[in-house]
């Protein structure tokens, strides 16, 4: 699993005995005082099988080196900050997006590493306590590609890291959960403001966020018909 975005080899190199994840063990093909590091596709696979019928839900994507990776697999015990969103455990919307940049940075030392995040009882988790989202943080000077989610704290004992050996683990990430995670670029003490902009449109914050570059003489007559400096 210590491999470079978009590989579909391993490298074979050791890393840590086997950690059980908190689900029922599959029969796997290896012994298990063999690294997840080392696990074959069809392990990996059986391993997201069974975290699946134990209720957990892949939501995402989270790119690090392969040292930070040895240390999440165990359980998620990092606590990252975020200007927009404060302290929680930071996802990745698409694959080949944030998480891929963030596993080329290699933070933590080693090669760059993919993992694929699942929680427990998604449905049970609410949007602004259990977790937040949204575009990529201003104070992360990377190029912005999908979504992010934040992880707080309160649910860490319910996340879960497997390894994510091939692109094409994209599918394995529920439509459901990245509904509510807004995608305009709005900072949050903006979105008072532009909230009652939107309300006065009809609109989503998202959709204000376009109309802003594709119908601004409209949002311009809002922001004056609210009496709010433009």
């Amino acid at each position: 699993m210590i491999m470079g975005p978009g590989q579909q080899e391993l490298t074979g190199r050791r890393a840590v005995g086997f950690i059980a994840p908190k689900f029922p063990l599959p029969q796997l093909s290896l012994p298990v005082n063999v690294s997840f590091l080392e696990a074959t596709a069809q392990d990996v696979q059986k391993l997201h099988e069974n975290a699946v019928r134990a209720g957990y839900t892949c939501v995402g994507f989270h790119g690090c080196g392969s040292v930070a990776a040895v240390s999440i697999l165990k359980g998620v015990r990092d606590v990252s900050v975020t200007n927009a969103r404060g302290k929680g455990f930071m996802v990745g919307s698409l694959r080949s997006g944030i998480p891929s940049i963030w596993s080329r940075q290699a933070k933590g030392g080693g090669r760059p590493t993919i993992l694929k995040i699942y929680v427990k009882n998604w449905a049970s988790k609410t949007m602004g306590i259990d977790y937040d989202g949204g575009k990529m943080d201003s104070d992360d000077d990377i190029e912005s590609c999908g979504l992010e989610m934040v992880l707080k704290t309160g649910i860490f004992s319910d996340v879960l890291a497997l390894p994510s050996l091939l692109p094409n683990d994209q599918a394995l990430v529920r439509n459901n959960v990245w509904s509510e995670i807004p995608d305009h670029s709005f900072d949050p003490d903006q979105v008072p403001v532009m909230l009652r902009v939107a309300q006065y449109l009809d609109m989503t914050l998202n959709q204000l966020d376009h109309a802003i570059e594709n119908d601004r003489e409209r949002v311009k007559k809002a922001f004056e018909a609210l009496n709010i400096p433009v």
